[in-house]
């Protein structure tokens, strides 16, 4: 007898499922896609557990024939195509006729239908116990509602993260496909509380404002270019409002959402001298070109799609975008190409090097750098009086570091009190006394010089500082929360939102108190005592979100450990920031006694020069 089984239909539907649906979010994904292309106007989703429970999604669009009910449920079962070969320049977004047969093996499902032309609805209860269809009365259009996702598939199930991070994973597929479909109005419910709405007006602006806020919204500015076939349209950051993650680029090639390093590549090329390094430019674009140019049957999720011609798509992404921060550039060079090319013989053979030459380059030259010349001495600003701490700084519960240069120390009331005047509150070190040191200077402001007994070590401030303020956050020790006088109000995708709303009471222990503000938007209350302002706290936010979210390998509590590198990070001292001798003597006493070498990143931030290598050097 062979070893080889043939399985039945049904395991082997439960098994292709998992390619197609692997959590909540993947089969809102498949619905939505289905509603779009049914043509809906208004289309309604509510999820219960993130998803994990029920999802429900209703649409008015054309509906499904009672006649065509049981269809759905059978594999590769679609109206949007009739033979594989129309998979070549398809319009709509779903083809593979994969999602409901996907859904109805590992849920518990139902449909509820009814076209214009039906005088009663049909309803199909798809469960373990088989199959049924009902007729129903029913407005027009489709509802269908996934209960208990993966309940007959315990193997997926247990691998299904906290219904917060699936709720937060769903609201981003709805972010995305409001984006691209501005003409249609989204209404998501999550637990009962609605969590976004579109107006469904045709404008993306309006989409923007209502998934983002209207001072988000503000910081975005037009883009429109066509080359070469392809157009590119949509919403751009503006330069001075960079972003401390990628959470804000959403891309769509003909109207579908799609991942895309090229494009990504491309338009992170084009704000390199815009932006500082380490940030990162929102965006919204939509790229409109040929459909037989691009296959969009590479992965089951159709989110991957390939391109005919990658260069010439980094091109107009790249010009596009060049184009709004700098017009006038992109023009000059332009300009230069078509000189280039005047009173040139129009051979067949020069023709094709003209076309060449005229199309954009990938990586176009830098504009001209002007250099300015050092500030003299005599022009740099008096320094700031400053109200420091004693000598015995170790034993302070507040970090007197000033790192905006304010002379106050802000605790958690609302009046600003000098250092002085704040009674230090001594506490148990857990550390061996620094060993004595003498603080010589800084060098460059950005390196400090300290002499011991036996050695002289240089340290980098902004990376050791950087370490103890993060030691202090991950022990707790030192966390005293400070409230704002006025709430700092942040907007972040939806789904960031929800992610830290749902961490809320842990980011308490941290020092932030948050709340929610609205759609898309966290008040800020409390921060630590640590960050002397305000300025870095959405990228705090942002990286808190996407370090929670990201790398499910990592227990939760590294997670929030890694997202702490951020917080350190923006409340250091800053390289080449003044500086005075207490709070150095501060930075080498902490290093020193708790034996700190490297940054939260890892890079070395002290060099230690031995006295005997410094006799040896001189032959003394």
């Amino acid at each position: 007898m062979g070893k080889i089984n043939i399985l039945d239909a049904a395991s082997s539907n439960m098994i292709a499922a998992g390619e197609v649906v692997d959590r909540p979010a993947s089969a809102l994904k498949e619905l939505l896609e289905n509603s779009i292309d049914a043509g809906a106007r208004n289309i309604t989703i509510e999820l219960t557990g993130g998803g994990n429970a029920r999802i429900r999604v209703t649409d008015d669009g054309e509906g499904i024939l009672r006649e065509d009910m049981p269809r759905t449920l059978y594999r590769h079962a679609t109206s949007k195509i009739k033979t594989g070969y129309d998979i070549d320049g398809v319009a709509t977004l779903g083809f593979r006729g994969e999602a409901l047969a996907a859904a109805g093996a590992v849920s518990r499902m139902e449909i509820i239908s009814k076209t214009e032309d039906e005088q009663m609805g049909s309803r199909l209860i798809c469960n373990e116990t088989g199959v049924e269809l009902y007729e129903e009365g029913c407005p027009k259009g489709t509802t269908v509602i996934i209960s208990d996702l993966f309940y007959n598939v315990p193997a997926r199930r247990k691998f299904m993260k906290k219904d917060s991070s699936e709720q937060s994973a769903c609201l981003s597929v709805c972010e995305k496909l409001a984006l691209s479909h501005p003409a249609i109005s989204f209404c998501v419910r999550c637990d009962g509380a609605q969590k976004l709405r579109t107006p469904g007006d045709g404008k993306l602006y309006s989409a923007l404002y209502a998934l983002y806020g209207a001072q988000t919204a503000s910081t975005f500015c037009e883009l429109e270019y066509s080359s070469e076939g392809i157009r590119v349209s949509g919403y751009i950051s503006k330069p001075e409002s960079p972003r401390g993650t990628r959470a804000l680029q959403s891309f769509f090639v003909n109207g579908r959402s799609i991942k895309s390093r090229t494009v990504q590549a491309a338009l992170e090329e084009a704000y390199r001298s815009f932006i500082p390094s380490g940030k990162y430019p929102a965006a919204v674009l939509n790229i409109e070109l040929d459909r037989r140019s691009v296959d969009v049957n590479v992965h089951p999720a159709k989110t991957e799609i390939k391109f005919s011609d990658e260069r010439k798509l980094f091109s107009a992404v790249y010009y596009a975008v060049r184009t709004v921060l700098s017009p006038a550039d992109t023009e000059r060079r332009l300009s230069e190409k078509r000189r280039e090319l005047q009173n040139v013989p129009q051979t067949e053979e020069i023709r094709r090097a003209q076309d060449e030459l005229l199309r954009p380059a990938v990586v176009p030259a830098a504009p001209p750098v002007t250099r300015v010349p050092p500030r003299q001495e005599e022009d740099e600003p008096a320094p700031i009086e400053r109200k420091v701490f004693s000598a015995n700084i170790a034993d302070s519960a507040v970090t007197p570091l000033s790192v905006n240069n304010s002379p106050y120390v802000f605790l958690s009331s609302d009046q600003p009190q000098t250092a002085e005047e704040i009674p230090a509150a001594p506490e148990q070190s857990v550390f061996a006394p620094a060993p004595e040191f003498t603080v010589i200077g800084e060098l460059y402001g950005t390196y400090i010089v300290a002499e011991l007994q036996d050695k002289v070590i240089i340290v980098d401030k902004h990376a050791a500082h950087e370490r103890i303020l993060y030691e202090e956050l991950r022990s707790r020790r030192t966390v005293e929360p400070q409230t704002l006088l006025f709430p700092v109000t942040v907007t972040l995708s939806p789904g960031d939102c929800g992610t830290l709303l749902a961490n809320a009471p842990y980011l308490a222990t941290f020092g932030f108190a948050i709340e929610e503000f609205g759609v898309s938007t966290i008040a800020v209350r409390e921060i630590p005592s640590a960050l002397k302002n305000t300025d870095g706290i959405a990228q705090i936010l942002e990286s808190f979100a996407r370090d929670l979210t990201e790398g499910s390998s990592l227990p939760f509590e590294e997670k929030v450990d890694k997202a702490l590198y951020t917080v350190a990070c923006k409340a250091a001292v800053k390289a080449r920031g003044r500086t005075g001798p207490e709070e150095d003597a501060y930075i080498i006493e902490n290093a020193l006694r708790q034996k700190l070498a490297h940054c939260p990143h890892g890079r070395p931030f002290i060099k230690e020069i031995g006295k005997r290598e410094l006799e040896r050097y001189f032959d003394r």
